[in-house]
């Protein structure tokens, strides 16, 4: 998501958009962001958290896929809508999978140690994809990298859970 923030107005430039056209393709990421929150939140309550986390980050895959074929304003922005989609359903459903796993007892600490070091990834990301326009003149290898994290993402959440929370935690007696 750090390219998107941080480098899709110049992406946009790079195909004859204005940077005010490109700023307002970015604004769609927030209403996109909502409509996804919401509605993968209430089918994950209906249909199961894992399959739509794993979906959400399926359907960022498709739009890096998507910005990766543009050559135009709106099929950029169609790109930016889809991967906004499951901008924000990635954390709250992050935060429910991550519960059912390793149990409410464990989940601050958790939770707040991925989110302590995902900033890390996402700012070294983003200057990641500056060294490899600064060297290709482009974006799509950039593109290719995030396409690929959303795919092995989508991929090790579909994966049934291998009981390992069990393992390195085993069940502790309640006191009721």
């Amino acid at each position: 998501m750090g390219f998107v923030n941080a480098h899709f107005v110049a992406y946009t430039t790079d195909f004859g958009a204005t940077a005010v056209q490109g700023a307002g393709a970015l604004a769609t990421v927030g209403i996109a962001g909502l409509a996804g929150g919401l509605s993968f939140g209430y089918l994950a309550d209906r249909f199961g958290r894992r399959p739509f986390l794993a979906l959400s980050y399926g359907m960022r895959a498709v739009g890096y896929a998507v910005l990766l074929m543009a050559t135009s304003l709106p099929l950029a922005i169609l790109g930016v809508v889809i991967i906004g989609s499951s901008w924000t359903s990635v954390i709250s459903l992050t935060g429910t999978v991550t519960s059912d796993e390793f149990g409410l007892r464990r989940l601050g600490t958790i939770y707040g140690t991925m989110f302590m070091v995902m900033p890390f990834g996402a700012s070294s990301a983003v200057w990641l994809a500056g060294k490899i326009y600064d060297t290709n003149g482009n974006y799509d290898l950039a593109m290719w990298i995030s396409l690929g994290m959303a795919l092995i993402a989508a991929t090790a959440i579909a994966m049934p859970s291998t009981g390992i929370s069990n393992k390195l935690w085993p069940k502790t007696a309640t006191v009721e």
